[in-house]
């Protein structure tokens, strides 16, 4: 898949109104509200057209296979297995060949340089000059990032052993991408100790986010009928009446995610008390990457991930 096609997947406005009040966006906790702030910008590390040109330039201009490995670049190459588990929500049959396809097609190295490095550039085309605050909030994010628990957290960790990137604006991306790793793997495992399987993970994700049942999961490359049998086991726990969360199901997946938040309390600690003008900031400037068509338009999708 080729980069506007998969761009145009993505960046598709939703095809009916999604809700005013979801259940992900009601009261968010510190560390969650720093999480959907930053989700634009850590996208970056994805969307960055100037990193398409990269990729391309070097062998790799199928832009999900890029996609697949920059995301498992933290941990090198390794064998396609632990890529796929590194991702979590994605089916395996989706993600392994694609994860093949990109190793076979681009030096770890040069993808990781291209991954670090082109966002700053589109960073700094999109919003101009905003080097002095950017670098005010990079060096916040990295108090979080250094206090960040590595605990079964594999892609997050893998990310902290990359080098800084020297530009401001690609340091910002990279920032947050880590920080988006972190709240990524923390949640992976608090859903795999709730005895979750990967479908019913992004199930209640949709649900949660305001998507309607089955408009976001296939996109992680489940088969219908492995959907169903996921909403069928999300029945009989009670989380899902139909086709919505039940009362049950909406309690359910606030603990959950008030695990992922307990999760990066360290990094909140470690920010301190610039947490709340730091998200404001990092909002403003992912808000601004929306309007400006360099990030997906859809609510959910910037509350699901």
């Amino acid at each position: 898949m080729d980069y506007p096609t998969m761009r145009g997947l993505f960046f598709a406005p939703p095809d009916r109104p999604r809700p005013t009040d979801p259940p992900a966006g009601r009261d968010p906790s510190p560390a969650r509200a720093l999480r959907d702030a930053i989700e634009p910008l850590a996208c970056l590390s994805i969307w960055s057209p100037e990193a398409a040109e990269g990729y391309a330039a070097h062998g790799l201009d199928d832009y999900f296979a890029a996609y697949v490995f920059q995301r498992t670049a933290p941990l090198g190459t390794p064998p396609t297995a632990v890529a796929v588990m590194a991702l979590g929500v994605f089916a395996p049959d989706l993600v392994g060949p694609q994860y093949e396809a990109g190793v076979a097609a681009i030096a770890h190295d040069d993808l990781v340089r291209i991954r670090l490095d082109a966002p700053g550039a589109t960073l700094r085309r999109l919003l101009g000059d905003v080097d002095a605050e950017a670098a005010a909030a990079v060096t916040a994010l990295r108090r979080g990032i250094e206090a960040g628990d590595r605990t079964a957290r594999p892609l997050f960790t893998g990310l902290t052993t990359e080098p800084w990137p020297a530009d401001t604006l690609a340091a910002l991306v990279h920032a947050c991408h880590v920080l988006r790793e972190h709240r990524g793997d923390s949640h992976l495992a608090v859903c795999a100790v709730d005895g979750l399987d990967p479908v019913q993970m992004n199930v209640l994700t949709e649900l949660w986010c305001g998507y309607p049942l089955g408009a976001y999961t296939p996109s992680r490359g489940w088969s219908p009928e492995q959907i169903d049998t996921a909403v069928a086991g999300l029945h009989r726990r009670g989380l899902v009446d139909g086709d919505a969360l039940s009362a049950d199901g909406v309690r359910h997946r606030a603990e959950l995610e008030a695990r992922t938040d307990a999760m990066q309390q360290s990094v909140v600690d470690a920010i301190g008390d610039d947490l709340p003008a730091l998200t404001k900031q990092l909002g403003e400037w992912s808000d601004a990457l929306v309007a400006l068509d360099a990030a997906p338009p859809d609510p959910a999708k910037r509350l699901a991930g």
